[in-house]
């Protein structure tokens, strides 16, 4: 079954599914979406893809997925039967989850930071910098502890989805004036994220981190 992606390449978000599409070895067909300046994600043809406006859009036959957490589990599930991606096993299960959903709530922020720093897009957040500059270290010291434990990645000793999803959090500091050089271990994993056969860079990610 063919594989669509609605795409708009500045979009962090629509990076994550691409990182993760790459990162399968997946081909599919992108089809560009104008969010600024076109708000095209405004449209009544967009919204009947995704009800809020979320980007990127996933069709796949006659599922179509606007959440960029969906999208990463059904990729992993659907397309990766050996589980590396989206681990089987319960207890490694959970921790990839776990970071999946840290990278997709408090790392939000890193987001909301270079939207505004961008776009100008106005925020939920009181104060994107502070809690995206907070955000970062919790990520700096989640890696620490994983350092200590002789792994590797954000879950554990192989790369998950949940990398997958942090990754562009930090790998786009730079767009809203943060220096990974203060934070080693997260500059050393992000590394490691690039390394990886399948990885697709974007505007804004450094040549070198």
């Amino acid at each position: 079954m063919s594989l669509v992606l609605h795409d708009w390449e500045l979009s962090a978000d629509a990076y994550r599914a691409r990182l993760a599409l790459g990162m399968l070895d997946l081909p599919y067909t992108k089809v560009p979406v104008d969010v600024v300046p076109g708000r095209e994600t405004d449209t009544p043809a967009f919204r009947a893809l995704s009800p809020t406006g979320a980007m990127p859009v996933l069709v796949e036959g006659d599922l179509v997925l606007s959440e960029i957490g969906a999208i990463l589990i059904h990729l992993a599930e659907r397309h990766d039967p050996a589980g590396t991606w989206l681990p089987r096993e319960p207890a490694r299960r959970a921790r990839c989850l776990d970071r999946l959903l840290f990278a997709l709530g408090s790392l939000r922020a890193c987001d909301a930071a270079r939207d505004a720093a961008l776009f100008e897009t106005p925020s939920r957040i009181a104060d994107p910098l502070a809690e995206a500059r907070a955000a970062l270290r919790v990520l700096e010291s989640l890696l620490a502890r994983r350092a200590l434990a002789g792994e590797a990645f954000l879950a554990g000793e192989e790369p998950t989805i949940a990398d997958l999803a942090a990754f562009p959090a930090a790998a786009l500091a730079v767009d809203w004036g943060e220096d990974l050089a203060l934070l080693p271990k997260t500059r050393l994993w992000t590394r490691r994220v690039r390394a990886l056969p399948g990885f697709t860079t974007m505007p804004g990610v450094p040549e070198f981190l």
